[in-house]
């Protein structure tokens, strides 16, 4: 059994995934500021000096760290950049250095922010143009990993899932806005390629099988809006659509300036595991 240590082990996806996984694998969570404990795991106090780190991987025989980190608030991003750039940028390129040196296999999760979003499906060979400082600032972390770890494994992703009571996913507000028969408005112009975090997992293991290293995108075949998205929720928990209203993201004045389509291409990976991506709508039978 493999022994696996999360980074950001309190974060949305590090609590969903190892859920999902620590019935499989020895699984540690890295923590920092947050002390959580998740059954079937060994939480672990790990400051983002990194101080210790090589002596922890080294002294529980870790396998695969994954890296899920991170400063996510695109509004928060532009208030403190220089925190942005530590986290999403220069930090992962640390993480990177010390498991490189340790011979231990890295995945960065990286984000599908990194476009101006003036074309449809970005590829992982697209050229990089990110809007904001949290795009920047993880375009960043995506190079300092590649340039300190050639072996590492960097995913550009946006998942969903269900979150811990201290940090509810998206997919979680859009449910309790419903369950209360609560209106919601989501942008009915802002376009991504959303997945499970379960099925984002499951994709990765198959790449763990092949060895594989380098850039990956990990989504839906879907492109759909944050509007169509609402509504498959609404229909999954046999809700009003009505309750999802679309909005045009221009009337939300007080947003950075973010891209309008998000949607990546997931070819490389199909073509490679010879694996497909499960339907969306089957994804969201999940929650």
């Amino acid at each position: 059994m493999k022994n696996i240590l999360f980074y950001g082990g309190a974060s949305l996806l590090s609590n969903i995934w190892s859920n999902y996984w620590r019935d499989r694998f020895n699984l540690y969570l890295a923590l920092n500021r947050k002390w959580v404990e998740i059954e079937g795991t060994t939480s672990i106090q790990l400051s983002h000096n990194l101080n210790n780190l090589d002596i922890i991987l080294k002294n529980h025989k870790i396998d695969l760290v994954i890296n899920c980190t991170g400063f996510t608030n695109v509004e928060e991003c532009e208030i403190n950049k220089d925190l942005a750039y530590y986290l999403n940028g220069y930090l992962p390129g640390k993480i990177a250095k010390i498991t490189s040196d340790l011979k231990i296999k890295l995945i960065h999760i990286s984000t599908d922010h990194l476009f101006d979003g003036k074309k449809i499906k970005y590829s992982e060979n697209d050229n990089l143009n990110p809007l904001n400082t949290y795009g920047k600032s993880k375009a960043l972390g995506e190079q300092e990993v590649i340039k300190n770890d050639k072996n590492a494994l960097i995913i550009r992703t946006n998942f969903f899932g269900n979150g811990p009571s201290y940090k509810p996913s998206f997919s979680d507000a859009i449910a309790s806005y419903l369950i209360l028969d609560k209106k919601i408005e989501l942008f009915s112009d802002v376009y991504y390629t959303p997945i499970h975090v379960n099925q984002l997992a499951d994709n990765v293991l198959n790449l763990l099988k092949i060895d594989a290293n380098g850039i990956f995108n990990i989504s839906s075949n879907e492109r759909i809006t944050k509007y169509d998205f609402g509504l498959m929720i609404a229909k999954k928990m046999n809700k009003n659509q009505n309750l999802v209203i679309p909005i045009e993201i221009e009337k939300k004045t007080n947003l950075i300036v973010r891209p309008k389509d998000m949607s990546l291409l997931n070819n490389k990976i199909k073509m490679l595991t010879k694996v497909d991506i499960e339907p969306l709508i089957n994804q969201i039978n999940y929650l």
